[in-house]
């Protein structure tokens, strides 16, 4: 891993965008989070990855308005790359014929969803060996996909709701087999249920399914997203609760909690997102202007501490690092509290949790944070053996 510099400033590369449903909800919180850094420590590198793949350097990425006409500023910022190749200095500048490169001390990825979230990106910074914020290559992976993270989780203890995965592959060969395999299930018997990408989040292409036809369109719709279908049981009478997790290893703190507020009972995209990002006032805050009340004083403080137990557990579980928000649902009914989902890089990195924390969190400290964790990181992993020689070959 690249070593860190002393006493001086860091070369910190912000990389947002990508290959996403979720890619302008990244841009949002990229440059969220750019304006939230202490300039005195970083020198801020953004780096734009472009719906088509290629990544961007320069100081107009800096500028929102230049996303939805970004062809038209493709010629003013420069086009550079990560090699997977160990100590390398940093990005390679790919408009120069001779090897040139920006240094690069810490990788701060800031997207959401696919090819950003999911460990693929976080395989080439293990192949390139450099210091990067936020979980590993196998945290990453397994918190992307719904189905495979609940199974983790249970065998750990916490508790998830039931449910269905199903394949589109599947679907498109047999629709009605596939209807009947989820309708079979014991939880999904009784209608409304969910239906949901496996692996996407900011609840893009989430429906509630009344009855046996509007199932086969929520899945319809889902698998133009994702390859995979959760369908999961509806609880009528609940409420969400989200929290903020933060550490590396056994060091883990909680924020305080969340209740995420909704006129239709189901968080949509719109919800989380374009609240404030209407025509009207076009500068959304992402996560961070959702209607939510944090901190609830008349929520039960048994339930408060058994979300935290809940949540550091699954942390752990995970082999989580950086920051995470989790969200649990809580049944009404029953009392009984389920882990929903990981977001391993929140909206807005749930900054606005931690303000409410005491101590107070600021955003620019969580950063802080954040960074000097990858630094460590990176110094551990440094210090590993990476080949012991040719023995069997002699």
């Amino acid at each position: 891993m690249q070593e860190a510099k002393v006493n001086s400033k860091l070369n910190l590369a912000v990389m947002f965008g990508g290959r996403s449903v979720e890619h302008e909800i990244s841009i949002i919180s990229a440059l969220q989070m750019i304006k939230a850094l202490d300039d005195s420590k970083y020198n801020v590198i953004p780096v734009y990855i472009a719906p088509d793949g290629k990544w961007y350097t320069g100081l107009k990425l800096l500028e929102k308005s230049i996303y939805p006409k970004f062809n038209s500023f493709r010629d003013i910022v420069e086009e550079v790359t990560l090699l997977p190749q160990p100590r390398l200095p940093g990005l390679r500048k790919l408009s120069k014929t001779r090897a040139e490169y920006i240094p690069i001390d810490v990788y701060f990825p800031v997207f959401h969803g696919e090819n950003g979230e999911d460990g693929n990106l976080q395989g080439l910074f293990e192949m390139a060996e450099v210091n990067y914020t936020g979980f590993g290559l196998l945290s990453a992976a397994l918190c992307m996909n719904k189905h495979i993270c609940k199974m983790v989780l249970r065998s750990a203890g916490v508790p998830v709701l039931g449910g269905e995965c199903v394949w589109k592959f599947d679907f498109i060969n047999n629709p009605d087999a596939v209807l009947d395999q989820i309708l079979a299930n014991a939880e999904l018997q009784n209608f409304p249920i969910f239906v949901k990408p496996c692996n996407r989040g900011s609840s893009v292409g989430i429906a509630k399914a009344e009855d046996r036809d509007s199932l086969l369109r929520a899945l319809l719709n889902v698998f133009k997203y994702d390859l995979q279908a959760l369908i999961e049981p509806f609880m009528g009478k609940m409420f969400e609760i989200n929290i903020a997790v933060c550490g590396s290893g056994s060091d883990v703190k909680t924020s305080v909690v969340e209740i995420p507020q909704s006129d239709s009972g189901v968080l949509s995209y719109e919800d989380k997102y374009m609240r404030s990002g209407t025509k009207k006032n076009p500068d959304s805050q992402g996560m961070a202007s959702l209607t939510r009340v944090i901190n609830p004083q008349d929520l039960d403080p048994a339930v408060t501490e058994k979300v935290k137990q809940i949540a550091k557990t699954a942390f752990k579980a995970l082999n989580a690092s950086g920051n995470v928000r989790i969200d649990f649902m809580h049944d009404n009914n029953t009392g009984n509290i389920y882990l929903n989902e990981l977001n391993a890089l929140p909206g807005s990195l749930a900054f606005y949790l931690w303000a409410e924390t005491t101590p107070e969190v600021l955003y620019t400290d969580l950063l802080d944070e954040l960074i000097q964790i990858a630094i460590n990181q990176g110094s551990q992993k440094a210090s590993l053996e990476r080949f012991i020689g040719f023995k069997a070959l002699k």
